[in-house]
């Protein structure tokens, strides 16, 4: 069977203090081991909807933060998951946001984000580096360092993901 391909936004939500919003999921595996990891907000795109519209939908939903400005769309990454005769391809572009603020809320999760979503907290670049935890997309550090530092790429570029 050939593997479906939803697209889907994760953003890159920096805060004025220069750190990055990241939330821990369950994340279990095909073997229903439970592994959880980090990453960035973000989920799947609607119909007729663009990726700044699911950028912007997905930062409010899932933190309660509507004051932000978008930047650019920086990475693009697929990540196939497979098991038995299914499969799906995540296509996932990476675009950036700025917020204000770090106060965030949950009072818009869907009862599927209660189940998954374990915590919720803004790190440091330095912080990520450090970490034992599982991050995804797998080298966010250093995927990081130029966007900190507010060099974005010329062309999107193509990451490993999730």
């Amino acid at each position: 069977m050939t593997p479906s391909t939803p697209s889907r936004v994760r953003v890159i939500l920096l805060s004025s203090r220069g750190r990055v919003l990241l939330i821990r999921y369950r994340n279990t595996d095909p073997s229903g081991v439970d592994r959880p990891c980090w990453t960035t907000a973000g989920g799947g795109m609607e119909a007729g909807e663009t990726i700044a519209d699911t950028a912007l939908r997905e930062i409010r939903e899932e933190t309660g933060i509507s004051a932000v400005s978008l930047g650019p769309v920086v990475w693009y990454g697929e990540d196939s998951i497979r098991s038995g005769d299914w499969g799906v391809t995540f296509k996932e572009h990476f675009i950036v946001a700025h917020s204000k603020t770090e106060d965030v809320r949950k009072d818009g999760w869907t009862e599927h984000e209660h189940q998954q979503i374990l915590d919720m907290r803004w790190w440091s670049i330095q912080e990520i580096g450090e970490s034992c935890d599982l991050i995804y997309p797998i080298g966010l550090h250093d995927l990081l360092t130029p966007i900190l530092a507010g060099e974005y790429p010329t062309e999107l570029r193509i990451i490993s993901a999730p």
